[in-house]
């Protein structure tokens, strides 16, 4: 439903009762927890603000890994090829660094197939030059090495076993790659594809990243899995799983002639409950791809493959999981759109990664099982995000804990999704979604909170910086508290409310926000939207009926805390004095809205506010009218006039017939 901001936007809400499906959300909120809980402890987990800052060249824009493991499950070794290929970005430097741990020993370097020099350090290694690069040079750098890796969290590169058999597997969010294999081990620098070669005992299957081009046996009782990602992938993306899997395939059909496989690699004494369960992968693809656009990999795959962490991982076309709950699947499923199509471009802004992915989750829940589940799976956000600490944006990235706070980044990142939603309507929010997803200039590239704010600007085409600066960069919530009275009953109903806005917090002092009023009667049922942008604000409103409740946000749409006061608990009367408030938004494309106080006058004043060009002609009025006492906002459409600077004056006439209050201001309208 399209929804405009204006203050006498009305509808009458049906009376048809809401049946709710039947889903367990014990489980749901019980799983996340969980999961988010786990991934907190592995992100903390030995990880130390030396070893989490890339340190890594800038001055080489990497396009192709090209990574050979020949990998011991006796020894748990690792003996490692990697040639890093990419184009230098200045002139002048002679040396590359990778970030690489020490625990894996660099025996050999090479500089376009020519040996060189090389310095090792606690978590980087130095290669030297043979010559200065220049701009626009094509480099080749090969570093051989070899070692056992050190864990970090609880992942980055792990041998372990399930059931007395053999187990490796990678996760190496978000500091990890380095641990296992040389890169720019931050995400701003995708390389454009990457081959990863395993060569491993002859009884287990490798899963990996993009397609398998090719197993060769080795004759040794070794086989060497080739595997190809062709599409642009972070350092943190790159994975690999090994153990004795049992594959099977599903198949998503995207045209009548065509489909995709979804590769499925599970443990043995899994694969009933994994057959079924990951069943639904299928139906997800469809709702995401008919959301967000085609599921970025297509001409590749989609998978998952069973791995020894207690959560999910979403590696780029092949997720790791130990669940098959399904509102983790289609998590980890988004991210394969939001986190790794686009990727976030630096850890500051995780919350497109983890905030749209569990939004997305929430959409899933609500396509398949319908709005009311949608509502359960973002209260339970909306109730998670109230107990968040800091800006959604994160300031410190080091300190790994708070970076990956489930109640920030993954609760109120969906909160602040669910909020945009309300405040730009369905229709343009989902446009703003697949709009974003399918921006030339961000898939399969980086992304900053400022791309997408962008990419819903021009979308929607409105100012959304209050809301951004607000919601991501400010800190905490609106705790309202409100009050109302009904003043006239002569023509209708005239009720005037007030509302209060406490946030704890400078940053913001007050939130700017459309909040729904529902006023319900015997013989009425109403909402109503109202701009608040005032700690303090007081709104007249006329209605057909008489009220006998009022509820503010009733269907949770702001992420909050409201309570309603009894007249005895009111911290303010109704007092007014004129005023005549900007439009907003401004600049506008089409419509504004208007917002103007009237003073105590006995028995109301004559208000007229009337627009005029630059030129001095009137060509509007607004308002004319007899008004109570009060605070009133009316949305102006100007579709008929041309685009240009106006004025918008307001006139008060007294019942002495006195002009008691003018006032002028300025308004641009621009289409």
């Amino acid at each position: 439903m399209m929804r405009r901001w204006l203050h006498a936007w009305i509808w009458f809400l049906g009376m048809t009762p809401t049946i709710l499906c039947q889903i367990s959300v014990p489980e749901y909120s019980n799983a996340e927890k969980a999961l988010h809980k786990r991934e907190e402890e592995r992100y903390a987990s030995r990880f130390f603000p030396d070893e989490q800052q890339s340190v890594a060249s800038e001055w080489l824009d990497v396009s192709f890994y090209d990574i050979k493991l020949d990998i011991s499950v006796i020894a748990e070794m690792i003996s490692g090829e990697v040639v890093i290929e990419g184009t230098a970005t200045r002139s002048g430097d002679t040396f590359l660094i990778v970030d690489l741990m020490n625990a894996m020993v660099v025996y050999s370097s090479e500089v376009n197939d020519t040996g060189t020099t090389y310095l090792q350090f606690s978590s980087s290694c130095k290669i030297d030059f043979h010559h200065p690069v220049t701009a626009g040079e094509r480099v080749s750098v090969r570093v051989r090495y070899s070692g056992q890796p050190v864990r970090t969290g609880f992942g980055s590169f792990v041998f372990s076993s399930h059931s007395e058999t053999p187990w490796v597997w990678s996760l190496s969010e978000p500091y990890g790659a380095r641990d296992w294999f040389p890169c720019k081990d931050h995400p701003t620098d995708k390389a454009d594809s990457a081959n990863i070669t395993i060569t491993v005992d002859s009884r287990f299957s490798v899963a990996s990243n993009g397609n398998l081009a090719a197993i060769m046996d080795n004759g040794d009782g070794t086989k060497t899995h080739f595997w190809q990602e062709r599409y642009p992938i972070a350092s943190y993306l790159i994975s690999v799983a090994i153990t004795n899997y049992k594959q099977f395939s599903h198949w998503f059909q995207y045209s009548s002639n065509d489909s995709m496989e979804v590769l499925n690699f599970v443990l043995p004494e899994r694969y009933a409950s994994a057959e079924t369960s990951l069943a639904k992968t299928v139906g997800m693809l469809e709702i995401f791809s008919d959301l967000f656009g085609m599921y970025p990999f297509v001409k590749e795959k989609y998978g998952h493959a069973d791995f020894g962490f207690g959560g999910a991982m979403e590696h780029q076309t092949i997720t790791s999981t130990t669940t098959y709950q399904e509102g983790v699947l289609s998590h980890e499923l988004a991210h394969q759109w939001f986190g790794d199509m686009i990727t976030c471009r630096t850890w500051q802004d995780l919350w497109l990664n983890e905030g749209f992915a569990q939004y997305s989750e929430a959409l899933y829940m609500g396509k398949k099982y319908g709005d009311s589940t949608y509502k359960l799976y973002i209260n339970a956000e909306l109730g998670k995000a109230r107990n968040a600490q800091g800006s959604l944006f994160v300031s410190d990235t080091t300190v790994v804990t708070k970076l990956f706070d489930a109640k920030r980044v993954y609760a109120k990142g969906a909160s602040v999704l669910h909020m945009l939603r309300h405040v730009l309507g369905d229709s343009i929010f989902f446009r703003c979604l697949y709009n974003y997803a399918n921006d030339t200039s961000l898939m399969y590239a980086t992304a900053s909170t400022e791309d997408f704010q962008r990419v819903c600007e021009t979308t929607s085409e409105r100012d959304l910086e209050f809301f951004f600066k607000q919601w991501v960069y400010g800190e905490n919530y609106p705790q309202y508290s409100y009050w109302w009275k009904i003043v006239d009953s002569t023509a209708g109903y005239t009720i005037q409310l007030g509302v209060k806005q406490e946030t704890g917090t400078v940053n913001p002092a007050v939130f700017t926000m459309p909040v729904d009023f529902r006023f319900k009667g015997a013989l009425l049922d109403t909402m109503v939207t109202l701009l608040n942008t005032q700690s303090t604000q007081f709104y007249t409103i006329q209605l057909s009926h008489r009220p006998d409740s009022v509820k503010l946000d009733p269907n949770d749409w702001i992420l909050k805390k409201a309570t309603e006061l009894s007249p005895d608990e009111q911290p303010f009367p109704f007092p007014y004095q004129f005023v005549l408030n900007q439009n907003y938004p401004n600049p506008f494309n089409v419509g504004t809205t208007l917002s103007f106080v009237i003073r105590s006058a006995a028995g109301g004043s004559l208000v007229k506010i009337t627009v005029y060009d630059v030129l001095g002609r009137e060509t509007k009025t607004i308002v004319e009218q007899k008004l109570p006492p009060g605070e009133y906002t009316q949305y102006w459409d100007g579709a008929d006039l041309p685009s240009g600077v106006y004025f918008y004056r307001l006139s008060a006439v007294g019942q002495d017939g006195i002009l008691s209050y003018t006032e002028i201001k300025k308004m641009l309208l621009v289409k």
